[in-house]
């Protein structure tokens, strides 16, 4: 386990999608966990959050994750907690959400993209993220040629962060 605090690029591309086959997230061997959120702050530009993360394996893993945007540019900031901290930032969250998130890489046209495929428990919402190490990189996705309905959503702003529970 990284037990190392991560700063990460998170400009990912986001998409709204019908349900994805899952024989499709089995062909491309997609990781899958319960992934419940608690947001501790929340603001315009930045939010604060714990995930715990449940493997069908059994495994866990629990991250504090800060989140900020700056000139419409996305970093987090994930640093893996013990169970023991994870209940004490519990008791102070405002707001919860969960849902099963599907990790998997797709490759398009020679171009291997990061995805993130999330099914929302309390609703049929579906996103997926699409990312790539350069912006040229993720805007080569074309959402066209992959194989479910995506309906852009990158930008709106609805569908980043603690904000989707208003959409759930």
């Amino acid at each position: 386990m990284n037990t190392q605090k991560q700063i990460l690029e998170d400009d990912a591309r986001k998409f709204i999608t019908p349900t994805i086959d899952p024989s499709f997230l089995a062909e491309h061997n997609a990781v899958s966990f319960i992934l419940a959120v608690d947001w501790l702050e929340t603001g315009e530009d930045n939010e604060k959050k714990i995930a715990y993360k449940t493997f069908e394996n059994g495994d866990t893993q629990i991250l504090l994750i800060t989140k900020v945007t700056k000139n419409g540019h996305r970093t987090s900031e994930k640093e893996p907690i013990s169970e023991d901290a994870y209940k004490q930032f519990l008791a102070s969250s405002i707001l919860h959400l969960e849902k099963r998130r599907y990790e998997f890489e797709y490759t398009q046209q020679g171009s291997v993209f990061a995805m993130k495929y999330d099914e929302f428990t309390e609703s049929g919402l579906r996103i997926l993220e699409v990312d790539a190490p350069t912006k040229e990189e993720r805007d080569a996705f074309d959402p066209h040629n992959f194989p479910s309905d995506l309906d852009e959503v990158t930008g709106d702003i609805r569908y980043y962060g603690y904000r989707v529970a208003d959409i759930v």
